[in-house]
């Protein structure tokens, strides 16, 4: 970036949303806006997007950007590498399994096959819906499976709402949940594969004194505030003078926060912190426009993982009749509505807005569905795509574009 350019773009601020493992658009194309000399000085992020976030404030500039994409294509790689099914589950998958082996030994554990047959048929939906000795994998596999099956019966005539309200999937609910007791359960999934890596990938010291200021969103379930922590929040910073163990204390307290803004409940366990719990902001505030301006950044670029289509504006009352079931068509409205107020806060504040975006997503790639070979792609069209659009920079800066209308 020329001096003319680092002028007039001033202090950046990257604006990494959510959206799970479609969260890749943003390694990438942020990794071409830094090659490109756009470094930012500040960053807000919240669920998936904080996990882009680290690369680039552990390791302002290239290296970081370069790190933060190597962390998907090595090991953001399947859903195995982000999630195991949660020890309460397992536990409960575990005890559900060794009922049916039992009955075939001998006349049975109790000394009556009519006892033994009885449990056993009293577990019989559970155990096939499970495939009798499904791997814990599998099991965790079938998350994203639910995830693209809720896609697939998106349409009104083939709702999956109206389905899973169904009489009889209420009734295999009940049972499924007297024998699960999801109310003592606190997630489905645990989120320690990726956890774990990323605690061994990053340097907390060299994300707390970074140059970079990080602001990271976290909801908080008991009022559904969303709350602001930062690597440079006073609790968190160091004199030199702390001992080993005050500065582990420090280091737990920030990957709580961490861990809080990327806890996609009740999928992943909320975090508790001070007596209260978090989750993730995303599912509350997908687009964090006052969050952003508050910043007081001179451009802004936001990365939304939801791609660019028409949105139907004015009324329509059979159209709206038939949406009614479709609530991906109701984030698309929402989605559509923030960025036209973040357009005009840009033009009332001078600051210039560029909103980065896929033009769509591609087989294979969900909430939490990936693999090398999607990610290979999205690199491939994002890279292309990414060139086109800083060649024309200014011609995407909502500030003095058209309103949207």
């Amino acid at each position: 970036m020329s001096d003319d350019q680092a002028k007039r773009y001033g202090n950046i601020l990257f604006v990494f949303c959510g959206g799970g493992c479609k969260a890749v658009f943003q390694a990438v194309t942020a990794r071409e806006l830094v090659h490109a000399g756009f470094r930012p000085t500040h960053i807000v992020s919240a669920s998936a997007g904080t996990c882009n976030a680290l690369g680039l404030v552990e390791n302002p500039g290239i290296a970081g950007a370069e790190k933060t994409l190597r962390i998907w294509e090595d090991y953001i790689t399947s859903p195995e590498a982000i999630y195991e099914v949660h020890p309460f589950i397992r536990e409960k998958i575990a005890r559900l399994l060794g009922v049916f082996p039992q009955v075939a030994q001998g006349w049975g554990p109790s000394g009556s096959i009519l006892h033994d047959l009885k449990r056993a048929i009293k577990f019989l939906p559970l155990v096939i819906s499970f495939c009798v000795r499904m791997p814990f994998r599998a099991a965790g596999r079938a998350v994203s499976f639910v995830f693209r099956l809720m896609d697939a019966f998106a349409s009104p005539s083939k709702s999956f709402r109206r389905l899973v309200q169904a009489p009889e999937v209420q009734e295999a609910f009940n049972e499924v949940d007297k024998y699960f007791e999801l109310k003592k359960m606190k997630s489905f999934l645990d989120p320690f594969p990726l956890l774990a890596r990323l605690g061994e990938e990053f340097d907390l010291q060299k994300v707390l004194t970074s140059p970079i200021v990080w602001h990271i969103l976290a909801e908080r379930y008991e009022d559904g505030t969303t709350v602001v922590f930062s690597n440079k929040d006073p609790d968190l910073a160091m004199d030199g003078s702390e001992d080993a163990r005050g500065r582990k204390a420090k280091y737990d307290l920030f990957f709580r926060r961490i861990r809080a803004s990327m806890a996609l409940y009740p999928l992943f366990e909320m975090v508790e912190m001070d007596g209260y719990r978090y989750l993730d902001a995303d599912l509350a505030n997908p687009l964090p426009v006052e969050e952003s301006f508050s910043v007081g950044c001179d451009t802004i670029f936001l990365f939304l993982n939801v791609p660019k289509q028409t949105v139907r504006i004015e009324p329509h009352p059979l159209r709206n009749l038939l949406e009614l079931n479709d609530l991906s068509r109701l984030n698309e409205r929402y989605i559509h509505h923030r960025v036209k107020e973040a357009q005009v806060k840009a033009k009332d504040l001078g600051v210039n807005l560029f909103i980065i975006r896929p033009d769509d997503i591609p087989p294979g790639l969900g909430l939490l569905e990936i693999d090398r070979k999607v990610i290979e792609q999205v690199k491939t069209r994002e890279r292309t795509r990414m060139k086109d659009y800083l060649a024309n920079l200014e011609a995407n800066n909502l500030r003095f574009a058209p309103l949207i209308q």
